[in-house]
């Protein structure tokens, strides 16, 4: 039998940006919300964090608007304290069903392996802030050493701590090119080209 959790006003699947920034207004406006994510912290993909046996000194030094985020996840922090919101990290929403006039039922695998557990919220409404991903569009030559995705090139950097080379030419089309190249450049390498394909 999945275990239930208290009712709330407002579900949130996604705790990036989008998700965070969703659940904390919503909670300041005084409805009580639940934010389910399935990484292990907040933040998204965007807001990745270097896993903690890294020992990252600055690791906030990795990304663009980091105050903005530290923000929210204070906000976050003192809604929990303050029971305005139920913060589920590790917990996969596999699916929202209708539960009649009396809004949603969402129901989560919590944890993984032989410890996971099946988990289920009840909410008035629900807003999924799953987030983006990469679309990677093959070109000649994309599967050879060396060439990595700009998701691929952000990932390992913000989590692993390492530049996908010394030297790295940023191209493709969307709105992250510059933030990539940015990081990557902060973080030491040398980046003698953003490359967009698309027309504007």
């Amino acid at each position: 039998m999945p275990q239930p959790y208290p009712a709330a006003d407002l579900a949130v699947v996604g705790a990036g940006p989008a998700g965070l920034a969703a659940a904390v207004t919503a909670a300041g406006l005084g409805l009580r919300v639940t934010l389910l994510d399935a990484g292990e912290r907040p933040g998204g993909q965007y807001y990745r964090h270097p896993a903690p046996e890294l020992g990252a000194a600055r690791p906030e030094a990795l990304h663009h608007g980091w105050s903005a985020f530290a923000e929210r996840e204070a906000a976050l922090q003192a809604h929990r304290s303050a029971g305005r919101i139920t913060y589920l990290p590790s917990h996969h929403v596999w699916t929202v069903v209708p539960d009649g006039p009396d809004g949603w039922t969402l129901y989560a695998v919590a944890g993984t392996g032989p410890d996971e557990e099946a988990v289920t919220v009840h909410a008035r409404a629900v807003l999924l802030a799953t987030g983006s991903y990469e679309r990677q569009l093959p070109f000649p030559g994309w599967t050879l050493p060396g060439v990595v995705g700009a998701g691929g090139a952000q990932a390992m950097l913000k989590s692993g701590l390492v530049l996908p080379g010394r030297r790295v030419v940023v191209a493709g089309s969307g709105p992250l090119l510059l933030a990539v190249a940015g990081s990557l450049a902060a973080a030491g390498a040398r980046v003698p080209a953003v490359v967009e394909a698309a027309a504007y």
